[in-house]
């Protein structure tokens, strides 16, 4: 589906430090990381691996995959980690936004999980066909997101001689896709997405502190998207090497980019290619994201 490179040694290591988010004894699973938050405990207290704080500085785009990692466990944590960029250019904003996509992963993944076990009609609720297609359409939102971020964080514009339009996307498009992707994920917690206990718990802490890290006034106001040439961006040929623009073009968060304000989830081949991609990955603890690190989170 993709063809990405990049080294996630650094990813690898925030991953292997955090450890298993179900395990109910990591000090650093989603449970310890509730409790903390629902002590009134610093968000941004937990200690953080000494490769984050070296005085060594990775290539942006192996920060934006160890960000992820981190997001994927609370937004919070990448609070303090100071990447080297600086920070009112274009890709360190660029980053902030993609790190994002890390959360939407684990809000993703809490899903799944929540949906395999539940019953409903005597049958697990995952495999109602509308609720396969919503998972399909957020698995396409997250790596629409993906592709857009990582080129702007490599510092390449899918359409250079349309100056701005990729930092627009960036900016204003991709913040409102992936809290769109949120809200459609948290319509099928159903009751869950707002009990901030059990396995489940954890949902609405990602919500939140995805929405505030995507918002923040801290990161200025973003730009509402407009219309925009989404086809153009997912066809140029930096975004198609590393996506197929037939999986981008299903994302339902492209009708951000045109006056219609409801889009129809993926169907067809589409949809069933989407959807077996994302059970592929949750089976096999790898991130929902172009690179596919392995992660260790069970199933």
């Amino acid at each position: 589906m993709t063809a990405v490179t990049v080294s996630t040694d650094l990813a690898d290591t925030v991953e292997q430090h955090l450890g298993d988010p179900y395990d109910p004894a990591n000090p650093r699973g989603f449970g310890a990381v509730l409790a903390a938050r629902e002590a009134g405990r610093p968000r941004t207290g937990e200690p953080l691996p000494d490769a984050l704080t070296a005085s060594t500085r990775p290539a942006p785009e192996a920060w934006l995959h160890a960000l992820r990692a981190l997001y994927r466990r609370s937004p919070a944590l990448g609070r303090t980690v100071r990447t080297g960029l600086p920070e009112n250019g274009p890709r360190a904003a660029a980053l902030a936004v993609g790190a994002c996509v890390g959360a939407l992963d684990s809000a993703l993944r809490v899903t799944v999980r929540h949906l395999r076990g539940r019953l409903l009609y005597g049958a697990p609720a995952i495999d109602i066909p509308q609720l396969r297609e919503v998972l399909a359409g957020v698995h396409a939102d997250l790596l629409l997101c993906d592709v857009l971020t990582t080129l702007a964080v490599r510092g390449e514009d899918a359409l250079p001689a349309r100056e701005g339009v990729h930092e627009q996307a960036v900016l204003g498009l991709v913040p409102r896709v992936l809290q769109g992707a949120l809200d459609r994920l948290s319509v099928l917690m159903g009751s869950r997405f707002y009990v901030r206990e059990g396995e489940t718990g954890i949902f609405q802490l990602l919500l939140h502190e995805t929405q505030r890290e995507l918002f923040a006034p801290a990161h200025g106001p973003r730009p509402a998207p407009g219309p925009l040439p989404l086809t153009e961006l997912v066809t140029a040929p930096c975004a198609a090497a590393l996506l197929d623009p037939e999986l981008a073009q299903a994302a339902p968060g492209r009708v951000l980019t045109t006056p219609v304000r409801r889009s129809p989830q993926p169907s067809g081949d589409v949809q069933q290619r989407l959807y077996a991609d994302l059970i592929r990955r949750y089976e096999g603890a790898r991130t929902f994201d172009l690179v596919e690190r392995r992660i260790p989170d069970r199933p």
